[in-house]
């Protein structure tokens, strides 16, 4: 502010003040000695083109009230814009990093039969369970790769024939005891054993196992297996609790309720209720975990017999989540804003498996594909999985090894199924709504379990059936029956069913899987795709 404007503001502003004050009124403030003032704003001014503390202090008695107002706005702008950056200085130079400690409890649907990797494979209670119990040789990381767990360092050799591991130092089993390579022999054998029982053992089956020390060991195949490696992620178990078993005594082990193990997190409780079922579980952060420990102190399980009751636990917050929701339960849950769902792609396909020791009729090929072409695919993703699902022409997921486009499209095609079907000899009549040859109706009972997405899709795939002439007949398995009484067997015509699948199709389709506990769910035999998948 140059000098003569400063003299023309003070000047401007005595005259202001003497015009508004009264000398009669003797009893008065007196009005500040603006040449006082003047003279030592002038002399501050000589030395410094910048106000001092002291000359701002004044500044309210040169500004009109708008004036001040303006300057009071722009005073809080400018403690809002240096707050802002400051909380924006603050995120950026920090880190969230989760709390340690407390307790989650989730809500799962169905029961615990075994809670032991070994026997784990058709039950998903069991399955999630076991995951954070066990550890195997390796593992799966959150990319879906292969990656060593227990073991230190592996060695393959250049025919494929051979695996050499190193098992890591340190590890101890959750009652204290040391992982040792007896451990890992131990569980192969016990995979081996027919006794056990195991969905694994075929592919352990042409294993040899040997001990070459404390801490090494070597794997040992009779023909080079392209995704052998997948099979050791199967989770380890503790020589020197099973040992004294009857290996036809396994099932009947209390260790199945209350198992040992390695993993992240160890058993602490259970309880059961009248009738002798599991309702919860405890689980309780494994203090001496070889990895990083756990955030957790413990995970609480509550078993649920359906759905419904799962949902009606959430809601009432009797449980804080709900494991694999149906869409149309979500739906009901969308309006509770706490409540957040995640959505998880799971490797995992769904399908009609048909099942041609056990009726000869499905032999026919033109049958199975005139069956398949009237199957409207996209109205079961839209109606029983609420979009939420993806149509695929191959036993083998898209990423997976093996896995190519240059398949058959069976897409919903009603004409293409009339044709094949004819071609079968069971034709159309006045006589009948359905196919008849030789007096009888072409007829399949189509089964699964209960659930209420797959009982909405066996209902649209029976009236697809029905709508080319092929009757239907509907079975709907309880959870606790279907392994019992329909997959083990094999007592079914046409399954509808779901598998989660790893990376190697061998346990599904080779026909030395047939039989239980192998998976090859369509009693599937031929020779050249068994040469493949060896």
């Amino acid at each position: 502010m140059k000098r003569n404007n400063v003299i023309n503001i003070l000047a401007s502003a005595k005259k202001i003040i003497e015009k508004k004050t009264d000398p009669a009124d003797s009893d008065t403030e007196a009005a500040p000695n603006f040449e006082v003032l003047e003279k030592r704003s002038i002399q501050s001014l000589k030395s410094s083109r910048l106000p001092s503390w002291s000359q701002l202090k004044h500044l309210s008695h040169f500004l009109s009230n708008t004036e001040k107002k303006v300057l009071r706005i722009a005073g809080y702008l400018l403690a809002i814009c240096f707050i802002l950056l400051g909380v924006s200085f603050y995120w950026s130079h920090s880190i969230l990093i989760a709390s340690e400690g407390g307790t989650y409890t989730e809500g799962l649907v169905g029961s615990p039969n075994y809670i032991n990797p070994l026997l784990a494979q058709y039950n998903d209670v069991d399955r999630d369970l076991s995951i954070l119990l066990f550890n195997g040789l390796l593992r799966y990381d959150q990319q879906g790769s292969l990656v060593l767990d227990l073991a230190d360092e592996l060695h393959i050799s250049a025919d494929q024939k051979e695996y050499t591991f190193t098992i890591k130092s340190g590890v101890t089993w959750h009652d204290g005891e040391p992982l040792t390579v007896d451990d890992i022999i131990f569980t192969i054998t016990s995979i081996q054993d027919p006794n056990w029982q195991s969905p694994y053992r075929l592919a352990f089956a042409n294993v040899i196992v040997e001990k070459i020390d404390d801490h090494q060991l070597k794997i040992i195949l009779s023909e080079p297996l392209a995704n052998f490696l997948h099979s050791l992620t199967v989770g380890i178990i503790p020589e020197h609790l099973w040992i004294s078993i009857p290996s036809s005594n396994v099932t009947l082990a209390e260790l199945n309720k209350k198992p040992v193990g390695t993993g992240p997190f160890q058993f602490s409780s259970l309880t059961k209720d009248k009738n002798g079922s599991i309702r919860t579980i405890a689980l309780t952060r494994n203090e001496s975990y070889f990895e990083k420990t756990a955030y957790l102190e413990t995970i609480s399980f509550k078993f649920y017999g359906d759905y419904e009751t799962g949902v009606q636990a959430l809601r009432s917050n009797n449980i804080e989540g709900l494991n694999l929701l149906p869409k149309e339960y979500g739906d009901q849950l969308t309006k509770n804003k706490n409540l957040v769902f995640h959505h998880l792609s799971l490797p995992q396909y769904t399908a009609v498996f048909f099942n041609t020791q056990k009726n000869d009729l499905l032999k026919d090929k033109a049958l199975r594909q005139g069956l398949t072409y009237a199957i409207d695919r996209q109205k079961i993703i839209d109606q029983s999985l609420n979009r939420e699902g993806k149509i695929i022409d191959s036993p083998i997921l898209p990423g997976y090894f093996g896995y190519t486009d240059e398949t058959t499209k069976y897409e919903y095609n009603i004409t293409l199924a009339n044709e094949l079907l004819d071609k079968t000899g069971w034709l159309k009549t006045d006589e009948s709504n359905y196919r008849r040859k030789n007096g009888n109706d072409l007829t399949f009972t189509l089964t699964t379990v209960a659930n209420p997405e797959y009982e909405k899709a066996i209902k649209i795939i029976k009236a697809n059936w029905e709508a080319v002439g092929v009757k239907t007949n509907l079975a709907i398995i309880p959870k606790d029956k279907i392994k019992t009484d329909v997959i083990e067997p094999r007592n079914y015509e046409a399954l509808l069913f779901g598998q989660i699948i790893k990376s190697d199709p061998y346990p599904f389709w080779h026909s030395s899987q047939i039989a239980s506990p192998g998976v090859n769910l369509s009693v599937w035999a031929h020779q050249g795709i068994d040469d493949l998948l060896e």
